[in-house]
């Protein structure tokens, strides 16, 4: 069943799940409930010293699914710190990938492992440093005013990386979003995010 059948019944949410960190096992609303997924992978810390380019973003997967009562089990990204990739986030068995460190962003089809029925947001790849530093390829390209050794961190599907600035790495601001690059020291990478849509029986 699509999102657009279930607005077409009149369908509504019995519950919206955030998690924004951590482990555990979500147990559903009811036993094989229907909902729709989102899990978003962790973006990578920032480059720093002769590659001081932008951390990618993580990817975003989205997917239906019907959970039975005994629940499924979800990791959320941890940050990641400067020039470390970023981390994966993981709902049962389906991965969103991290961003690189000062690298491309996370690939939604090949971190999933091609499993039907997914679709999804890459992650955004960090800017090159020095010049104009293009921040975000998805959902939307933003372009940074770089600066000489700066470069912006990728967007992803529900934040922004961080940006470039000059004599600074900037963090990531939001969920999945790329470090900022800096030849002095990048920003980290934000960690991930899942998001559940539980409609019930």
């Amino acid at each position: 069943m699509s999102l657009n059948e279930l607005f077409l019944a009149g369908a509504k949410p019995k519950r919206i799940q955030p998690y924004t960190s951590g482990t555990g096992t979500y147990v559903p609303t009811v036993d094989m409930a229907r909902c729709l997924v989102r899990v978003q992978g962790g973006g990578g810390g920032g480059g720093s010293g002769a590659a001081p380019g932008g951390g990618g973003a993580g990817a975003m997967v989205e997917f239906w699914t019907r959970i039975p009562i005994a629940g499924e089990t979800y990791i959320v990204a941890a940050s990641a710190a400067a020039t470390v990739p970023g981390n994966v986030s993981k709902f049962g068995d389906i991965v969103a990938a991290g961003g690189g460190a000062g690298a491309p962003g996370g690939t939604y089809i090949g971190a999933a492992g091609g499993v039907a029925g997914l679709s999804g947001v890459d992650g955004g790849a960090g800017g090159g440093s020095g010049g104009i530093a293009t921040s975000g390829s998805s959902p939307g390209s933003t372009l940074l005013s770089g600066t000489s050794g700066a470069s912006g961190g990728g967007d992803s599907f529900f934040g922004n990386g961080g940006p470039s600035a000059s004599g600074a790495g900037a963090n990531a601001t939001g969920y999945g979003g790329g470090g900022g690059g800096w030849s002095g020291g990048g920003g980290s990478g934000s960690g991930g995010y899942i998001e559940i849509w539980d409609f019930g029986a």
